[in-house]
């Protein structure tokens, strides 16, 4: 049976140069991670193709931002080693960071499936500006989210709230899990920093900062010595069972459609 994600995120930071108070990472209250050698990628990437057939969109993003890597041009020329695997390629900035000749170079080279999402939040707009500018001329595509005065897009941020346990009943939890934006809209957000692949980032971020316990069935580790079979089972497992431990611990107001539940975007501690 083929196997394909619809989206699968490589965690290459955890650093960031704004503070941003909704930070759905809560990059500004922890401690950076190491950021994502080479060689890791590679690791990973070796074993997610050995477990899975297929990605619809490969992510470079973070828990941070992406183009603060200074390696970040040679993780891209990675992803591409496996151009046969996916559809695209996706990139994320906040627009404030100018990104590198060699990285402008590593995107123009893979410019026919890549794309970028660039969040413009109003705090540098000259910067913003500059960013952009310099990514047209790669011919990637661009996709331009604004987050700044009027009509920003989704209608701003949402709170995912503290860490708590709320003890949410099983039909409570089954209902967070599927009125997320992340199941509704994405089906799964796969995404990893050292091979622990989880279906969110709330489980994902939550568990690495030990926020929240650690819940081995709520994650695909790609580099333990499981079989591939079992991989794959797990994959299909953990999409099917209709809820994970971390939506007992999220607000539940990812996709929500109440706008009096949305915050202004990228309000700087």
């Amino acid at each position: 049976m083929n196997l394909t994600l619809g989206k699968f995120t490589l965690i290459v930071v955890t650093r960031c140069n704004l503070r941003c108070k909704l930070c759905c990472e809560y990059t500004p209250q922890h401690k950076p991670f190491p950021d994502m050698t080479i060689d890791e990628c590679r690791r990973i990437l070796a074993a997610l193709f050995d477990s899975v057939d297929y990605v619809t969109t490969t992510h470079l993003s973070g828990g941070g931002e992406p183009f603060l890597h200074p390696q970040l041009a040679e993780l891209i020329d990675v992803v591409f080693e496996y151009n046969d695997k996916f559809d695209k390629c996706m990139l994320f900035t906040n627009s404030a960071v100018k990104p590198s000749q060699a990285l402008l170079d590593a995107i123009t080279r893979h410019s026919d499936k890549t794309i970028i999402q660039l969040s413009r939040y109003g705090i540098n707009p000259e910067r913003e500006l500059e960013v952009l500018t310099a990514l047209e001329a790669t011919g990637a595509s661009l996709k331009v989210e604004k987050y700044y005065g009027d009509n920003q897009s989704f209608g701003g941020w949402v709170n995912f709230g503290d860490w708590q346990e709320r003890n949410r009943s099983t039909p409570e939890l089954a209902d967070v899990f599927a009125n997320c934006a992340v199941t509704r809209d994405m089906r799964g957000n796969w995404r990893t920093r050292d091979g622990k692949t989880h279906w969110c980032s709330r489980s994902q971020r939550g568990m690495e900062l030990g926020l929240i316990p650690d819940c081995s069935a709520d994650y695909v580790d790609l580099l333990d010595d499981t079989s591939r079979d079992e991989k794959r089972f797990k994959f299909a497992n953990i999409a099917a069972r209709g809820f994970l431990s971390a939506c007992d611990h999220c607000s539940g107001n990812q996709g929500t459609d109440d706008y009096g539940l949305r915050y202004q975007a990228a309000e700087q501690l």
